[in-house]
């Protein structure tokens, strides 16, 4: 199989999995979110993690872990989690192939190609949105890139925060696709900007050998970042996301060739899905294993030489900090009631209480009691829906 079916196979399939945890999470069928695997959510919630030893919003540990996962794989492969993964540079790209096909244009990408020295020059604006995204996060606590980020408008349904006008800002996007070819992923993208330098020494890179290279230009014309692949002895560039279409595109067999700097010799091209599968398991293996708390409460003290006990309740409304706390002021009134510890991406509050007080039954009925909303100023009952305890149907 060529690795350009099976880098369609990876793209299609990554798609299709964001799209139906959005449409799952919209009707009911499911608890997690789009966002519970983005690398961004990272990111955007380290200097919470760091300073003060909780998350922003509805990251978790898996946004953690799979952002360090990718780390490493940008290390070793460049960016080809934008190429091979990344849903938004997959819609990118097939929006861009299918203007061409319309227009019957093979090769060549885009209406527009910008010159050299303007094409560098804009790149650098995601650093600045990288910079804006991630102060007004830190001072909000809030993910507030949402309503902008393409990723999330387009796979969570008209999820959380999401607005008519982001829908405009999606197809202004898709529209700008077919003008200039991966517009987002070159000039906007806030975690392509954070990629970017750590690419630029990745290990593997397309290597050109002058002596089979005909000079046909043809590996110019496909790269979808407008590199200059023709004239190098290898693609260096931070921009390179190891599509390898150039490779495949190639009419001269071992011009273009997969290789490590100093170990001069061809590798299989399938090492790149290898590597990104393999890390992709690992960033969500590791995620399961860590566990940071959203939010803790200290309601008591814990009375002396008393005896007391723990409950883990999965609530399905408490998804982020603020559905955490939200829950948690709501069980800290409960009588005998002495801790409790939230892990909002698990969706599970953790309860330390007095047996002889209160037990997990009636913490659970505590939480979908009655309760008063201050935005709305009315008392809402079954706020929250408690699905088991303790791994058990309530």
């Amino acid at each position: 199989m060529k690795i350009v079916h099976i880098r369609r196979i990876i793209q299609f399939g990554v798609l299709l999995a964001a799209l139906y945890a959005g449409y799952a999470l919209a009707r009911g069928w499911a608890l997690a979110s789009v966002e519970k695997y983005c690398p961004f959510g990272g990111l955007a919630t380290s200097w919470s993690v760091l300073t003060g030893g909780h998350f922003t919003c509805a990251t978790g540990e898996h946004n953690v872990t799979i952002l360090l996962a990718l780390l490493v794989l940008t290390f070793l492969a460049r960016k080809s989690f934008c190429s091979w993964a990344c849903p938004v540079g997959t819609v990118s790209e097939w929006v861009g192939a299918a203007a061409r096909r319309l227009r019957g244009r093979r090769l060549g990408l885009g209406l527009v190609t910008p010159p050299r020295r303007w094409d560098r020059a804009l790149r650098w604006l995601r650093l600045p949105v990288l910079a804006v995204i991630l102060y007004l996060t830190v001072r909000t606590a809030e993910l507030i890139f949402r309503p902008f980020c393409p990723y999330y408008v387009m796979t969570s349904f008209h999820g959380h925060e999401v607005q008519i006008w982001s829908y405009g800002i999606l197809a202004v996007l898709l529209v700008g696709v077919i003008v200039v070819p991966m517009i987002w992923c070159r000039y906007l993208c806030p975690l392509g900007g954070l990629l970017w330098p750590l690419s630029r020494v990745g290990s593997l890179r397309v290597t050109r050998h002058e002596g089979f290279c005909t000079s046909c230009g043809i590996c110019d014309r496909v790269c979808p970042h407008s590199l200059d692949v023709s004239s190098k002895d290898a693609v260096r560039s931070g921009e390179c996301t190891l599509c390898l279409e150039c490779v495949e595109a190639c009419p001269s067999p071992g011009a273009l060739t997969l290789e490590l700097p100093l170990w001069r010799r061809a590798l299989p091209l399938v090492l790149v899905p290898i590597l990104l599968v393999v890390l992709a398991v690992v960033g969500v293996t590791a995620g399961n294993l860590v566990a940071l708390p959203s939010h803790t409460r200290f309601v008591a003290e814990t009375p002396a030489g008393a005896a007391t006990g723990t409950t883990r309740l999965l609530v399905r409304q408490v998804r982020c900090v603020d559905t955490a706390r939200s829950a948690a002021d709501l069980l800290a009134v409960a009588p005998g009631v002495l801790n409790i510890t939230a892990y909002a991406a698990r969706h599970i509050l953790e309860v330390d209480y007095d047996p002889a007080r209160t037990d997990p039954a009636r913490l659970a009925a505590a939480l979908e009691g009655l309760s008063w909303d201050p935005d709305t100023e009315q008392f809402i009952y079954n706020q929250f829906e408690v699905l088991d305890i303790d791994g058990e149907a309530p």
